[in-house]
């Protein structure tokens, strides 16, 4: 009867051990409404010139900044639910066309802590080195770039919401053990963090939303930004 009784204890530790805690999904639901909101305040009111402005050639506009938000959301919510939760080691790639010439990583991931979430927070939404380098030399990554040309920029805020609304859902309700599962990540001003697991992925998708956000009022602080009539 005990060995019975310890069996199952186990058992639900274990059932337990493979889902996200309390304290994640909450922090992760906040972040992810926090970033929803400010795209809503940045863009309400814009005019269609505005959102079309581009400061320079090769710039992104408003909407595309808004449809590569879209994008990524997308590409990021289905790689965690079909390659990452679905994959026992780590992937070498999340995005194939900036993986060609990676090799994988030989030593192990641990799980994840709150530590490393803030890595990925402080470096999402640091854009500093990417201003430093002309536009020209830093192309968008091709699985999420966004359209060349937006007819209607009212319908990449629509697809950000309705992709954001999916992915609020998801997180709320998700059994999924997203510390679990990992791919690899290298980000160069954190050489000894190697992985990013699944809540991480997710995680970084909403404070890429930020580091977006300081790109759209960039375009609207440039000097021939149209203004309001």
């Amino acid at each position: 009867m005990y060995r019975t009784l310890s069996l199952f204890v186990l058992i639900v530790r274990a059932a337990a051990s493979e889902t996200i805690s309390d304290a994640d999904r909450a922090y992760l639901v906040s972040h992810l409404q926090m970033t929803r909101e400010f795209v809503q305040d940045t863009t309400r009111g814009l005019t269609s010139e505005q959102w079309v402005y581009q400061p320079r050639p090769g710039s992104w506009s408003i909407a595309q900044c808004i449809d590569h938000l879209a994008r990524t959301e997308e590409y990021v919510l289905r790689l965690v639910r079909e390659r990452l939760l679905t994959s026992t080691a780590p992937l070498l790639g999340a995005f194939p066309s900036t993986a060609k010439d990676r090799k994988a990583v030989i030593e192990q991931p641990r799980r994840m802590s709150m530590v490393e979430d803030a890595f990925i927070l402080r470096w999402m939404t640091d854009r500093t080195p990417a201003v430093a380098v002309p536009v020209d030399r830093r192309p968008p990554i091709q699985e999420i770039s966004p359209r060349a040309s937006i007819v209607e920029p009212r319908s990449a805020l629509d697809h950000f919401l309705n992709v954001r609304a999916t992915t609020l859902e998801y997180i709320k309700v998700t059994k999924d053990d997203l510390r679990g599962h990992f791919a690899q990540a290298p980000m160069p001003e954190f050489p000894d963090m190697k992985f990013s697991d699944a809540y991480q992925w997710l995680l970084r998708m909403s404070a890429h939303t930020e580091r977006h956000l300081m790109q759209i009022h960039e375009v609207r602080r440039s000097d021939r930004y149209p203004i309001q009539r």
